[in-house]
C-alpha cells in the first residue's frame, strides 16, 4: 500500500492519532519559543544593568535645535560624557546621527555664540550663503593670502558668521574693512 494512503486510512480509523500528532507539534513549537525567549533574556542580562540616556530622534545638523528623548540602554554602551539633561532650545555643536546618545560635547546653549570654539572670535563676513551651512569648516583668505582656518557658526540672509582663532582676528578685521575676504570650503579639522 502507498505510504500516504496508509496514513490517511490510519487517521480515518483512529482520529486520536491525528490529535496526538497535532498536540506533539504544538508542544515542540511552544518549547522552541520558550527557549528563544529565555535566550533573549539571558543575552539582555549579560549586558548588565540598564541606564536611561538622551538619544536623538532624528539626524541633527550643527546649529539645529536638539530633538531627543529618554531611552534605556545597557550601561556598557553609555559614553562617559553622556548628557544629563537636554533642555528645549539647546543646539547641536556638531552633526549627530538619528538614534545616537547625546553627549555633553554635542550640545551648547542656544544661538551662534555657543558654537564658537573656546579662544576664537566670530565675524560677520559678506558671502553667498547658499554655498555654506552652519558647521562648515572654511579657509579664510585676504586677497591671495591665507589668514586662518574658520568655522561657520551662523548663516544670515547675505552674510555668514565665521569664527576664527583669536590670533587671526585682527587680520580678518582689517581684511573685512578692505572688503578683501574670501572663504573656501575645507575638510574638517
Amino acid at each position: 500500500m502507498h505510504q500516504l494512503a496508509w496514513i490517511r486510512l490510519m487517521v480515518a480509523r483512529h482520529p486520536w492519532v491525528y490529535w496526538l500528532t497535532i498536540a506533539a507539534l504544538a508542544a515542540l513549537i511552544a518549547l522552541g519559543a520558550q527557549r528563544a525567549v529565555a535566550g533573549v533574556d539571558a543575552q539582555r542580562r549579560s549586558w548588565g544593568r540598564q541606564q536611561s540616556v538622551w538619544m536623538t530622534t532624528t539626524a541633527i545638523e550643527p546649529g539645529q535645535v536638539i530633538a531627543a528623548g529618554r531611552n534605556e540602554v545597557p550601561a556598557a554602551v553609555v559614553p562617559v560624557d553622556a548628557a544629563d539633561e537636554v533642555h528645549a532650545g539647546m543646539v547641536a555643536r556638531q552633526q549627530i546621527g538619528a538614534g545616537e546618545i547625546v553627549t555633553k560635547g554635542d550640545i551648547t546653549a542656544a544661538g551662534a555664540a555657543g558654537l564658537i570654539p573656546t579662544g576664537w572670535s566670530a565675524f560677520a563676513v559678506p558671502a553667498s550663503v547658499e554655498h555654506f551651512a552652519t558647521g562648515d569648516h572654511v579657509g579664510v583668505y585676504a586677497g591671495d593670502q591665507y589668514l586662518s582656518p574658520g568655522l561657520v557658526v551662523a548663516a544670515g540672509d547675505s552674510d555668514l558668521m565665521v569664527a576664527v582663532p583669536a590670533e587671526s582676528a585682527p587680520a580678518l578685521a582689517a581684511s573685512l574693512l578692505a572688503n578683501a575676504v574670501t572663504l573656501a570650503l575645507t575638510p574638517g579639522p
